[in-house]
């Protein structure tokens, strides 16, 4: 179904604006699965359902331009992870937006040379910036030990600063410094090969477009969303690296731009790609 993007951008834009500081739990019922499609209805949780359990047998899943052979916990997790990068890279801009950080994160993961998968992608060093690892603080005794004697003065503190931080949820800025947490910490469950859990959305924005991130993920190939980028497998955004006080990226000087899409500009390597197949990429992936 060709139109299922053009549908979710038509919803999003009839939908009310001054949804800013709206109560999380508000939903418009935008269709983003297909009629009948209940394995979609529970992936983007309009229907209840459970993870699927581990093991079972294989099955082709197609993802981006590229056919995996996977168990239905190993789909899961791979259409999580690419649900989760769209919206923490795109999750303000829209549907397209969103739909376009996922297929290159396909796109990455068809052209490696040797087979990837998104959550290997979306987790790769120094590659998508909200699931970079946090750096890690030097050991200080000292700081330890006084932590330690004062326990109860941090807990009382950290009470004070969850309170806090709950009367600001409304504030944009505090908002997106938690979910920024959030994301790092599935980033984490990621690396260790366990299931991504959904993040814990407070503003309704953030929530409807989370719930389009996961029907887009669920749907991302060519049939149903050809990829707007042209094969595009790296971005950037320039407000944002205008904001940062950074130049453009050294990389983009030597590629081909592809697509300005919300926020970000699209690059691939100077040689189009070949031509794909349904059956481009089938590959085994042990749990």
């Amino acid at each position: 179904m060709r139109n299922l993007l053009t549908t979710l951008l038509l919803a999003a834009a009839l939908s009310p604006t001054a949804a800013a500081a709206q109560a999380v739990g508000a939903d418009d019922g935008a269709a983003v699965c297909r009629p009948g499609d209940k394995g979609c209805a529970r992936f983007v949780g309009d229907e209840k359902g459970g993870v699927p359990k581990r093991g079972g047998a294989k099955q082709a899943v197609m993802i981006g331009a590229s056919v995996f052979m996977l168990t239905p916990w190993q789909a899961e997790r791979e259409r999580r992870c690419l649900a989760l990068a769209g919206w923490a890279e795109a999750r303000g801009e829209g549907a397209d937006a969103m739909a376009a950080v996922m297929w290159v994160v396909a796109n990455r993961a068809a052209s490696a040379d040797q087979p990837s998968l998104p959550c290997r992608v979306v987790v790769a060093t120094g590659q998508f910036e909200p699931f970079a690892a946090p750096p890690v603080e030097p050991a200080n005794r000292k700081t330890a030990k006084a932590v330690k004697a004062k326990g109860r003065q941090a807990d009382k503190a950290a009470r004070q600063a969850k309170a806090e931080q709950a009367k600001l949820a409304a504030d944009p800025r505090v908002e997106t410094r938690r979910i920024l947490a959030e994301i790092r910490r599935q980033a984490a469950v990621i690396r260790a090969g366990g299931m991504p859990s959904w993040p814990k959305t407070r503003l309704a924005p953030d929530q409807e477009a989370l719930r389009t991130a996961r029907g887009l993920a669920w749907n991302l190939n060519d049939d149903d969303l050809p990829d707007p980028t042209a094969r595009a497998s790296m971005f950037y955004s320039p407000p944002a690296q205008a904001a940062l006080r950074r130049q453009k990226p050294e990389w983009a000087e030597a590629r081909l731009k592809t697509a300005s899409i919300g926020g970000h500009s699209f690059y691939r390597a100077p040689t189009p790609p070949e031509e794909r197949t349904i059956a481009t990429l089938v590959a085994e992936f042990a749990e």
